[in-house]
This record gives C-alpha cells, structure tokens and sequence, in this order.
C-alpha cells in the first residue's frame, strides 16, 4: 500500500478517534475507508477491530474506579464476551467472503438501527422504575452473549445494544453501564485480533496507520474535540450510517 493511502487512513483515524470520544460509532466511518483504500471487506472488518482497539482500552482505563463498583457479576459477563467474541470471530473467519457479502447490508442494517434508536431506548428504559431487573438476570446474560457474538463477527453498533441491556437489567449508571461495556468489549476485540491475525486477515500496515491516527484522536485531540456539539457529530455519523446501508443493500443485492 502506498504512502497517500496510508496517510488518508492515518488521517481518517484521527477523525474517527474524535467520533469516538464525541458520540461513538466511528467504525460506521473506518469501515468504508478501508475498502476504499484496497482492502477487502474482511480484511476491512478486521483493521477495524485492530484500528479502534485504543478507544476501548482507554474507555477501560478512564472508569477503573467504576469498574470496580460493578465488579459483582464482571467475571460472569468477561466470560460471555471471550465466549461470544471467540464464536463471532471464528464464524466470521469459517463462514467466508461469500457469507459475509451477503450480511454485510443487514448487520449494516441492524447496526444503524441500533445507533439511531439507542437514546429513544436509553429514555424508555430509564422510566421503568417498577422493573424487577434481579429476576430478569439470566435473560441479561443470554442477551449479552448473543450481542458478543455478533460483536466478534462484525460488531458495529453493539456497544449501544450493550447500553441498552445493561439499562434494562441493571438499573446502573451511564458511567457503570460505559465502564462495563468498555471492559468487556476490549476483551472481545483483543480475541477477534488474535484469530483474524492467525488466519492471515489482519493487513497491519493500513491497520496500524489508522490505528496511530485514531490514538491522535481520541487522546491528543480530545479537548477540541468535546468542544464540538454533539448532537450535531452524532447526526451526521446516523446519516452517514443510513447512506452507507442503503448504499450497501443496493451493491451486494
């Protein structure tokens, strides 16, 4: 891969960095990128787990002490997303090009819908006072492996999802429920690494150049980034999302 693309991937990083720590969603952008840079769309798919893993670590370093304060079933759910992610990730690799061709429109699909509904489901879940979520337990866990499944195969949108469960059945935080989601999905990410990287997928090059430039991003670059309205950043990454899903819907059907 030449110099320009390495530096567009770079650049497109570093925007993607910012995404992340404004409103989230930053693979809706990195994703594309990649593929327009020469890359296949699973070797896309797995850059993205490599070029985005510094936000997840960092998120996970920021709330240590609110990891802590959730730590009573944190050993259940770091198994469900090394399970779950293992699954996805081998899936993934084992199902093939043609397999993922075909889901690319619908887990794109579901992914948008997740990212534009997830304030409408956080607002409708935060109004459930009456709710038993201590009941409900088990269903939490099984929602959540199915959701680290699917995070290990493709994983756009899942950390919304993730928001939405840990709302519904915990009744914890938005700082918990980050704390928690970022925890685990590191977990799940360093596992789809390790197997894509084994199978031959992982093209370090482009992956570690937006890597490089989504660290510039999310830390060196954070203060001008907060300074952004947010609404505004998460709109154009849903507008984008849904532009990119029809786009894709029409491509590969």
């Amino acid at each position: 891969m030449d110099l320009l693309n390495l530096f567009t991937l770079f650049t497109g990083g570093i925007v993607a960095g910012m995404i992340n720590v404004l409103a989230g969603g930053a693979g809706f952008m990195t994703f594309p990128l990649l593929i327009a840079a020469g890359l296949s769309e699973m070797e896309a798919n797995a850059a993205n787990f490599v070029a985005l893993l510094p936000a997840n670590i960092a998120g996970t370093a920021v709330y240590r002490k609110e990891i802590a304060e959730v730590r009573q079933h944190l050993l259940t759910r770091l198994v469900l997303a090394a399970v779950g992610g293992t699954l996805g990730s081998v899936l993934f690799v084992w199902l093939g090009e043609a397999s993922f061709h075909t889901a690319i429109p619908w887990l794109l699909l579901f992914a948008t819908l997740s990212f534009g509904l997830g304030p409408m489901i956080r607002a409708r879940l935060q109004s459930m006072q009456g709710f038993d979520a201590a009941r409900w337990l088990w269903l939490s866990f099984l929602l959540e492996f199915i959701v680290y499944v699917y995070g290990g195969y493709f994983g756009l949108g899942m950390g919304i999802i993730l928001l939405a469960i840990h709302s519904i059945f915990s009744h914890m935080s938005i700082h918990h429920a980050n704390a928690l989601r970022n925890v685990t999905i590191s977990l799940m990410t360093l596992i789809g690494i390790v197997i894509f990287a084994g199978t031959g997928l992982v093209r370090w090059g482009p992956s570690l150049a937006m890597m490089a430039g989504a660290i510039v991003g999310g830390y060196g670059m954070a203060k001008i980034a907060r300074g952004l309205p947010h609404h505004v950043v998460r709109n154009v990454i849903l507008g984008w999302s849904i532009a990119l899903t029809a786009y894709s819907i029409w491509r590969y059907h």
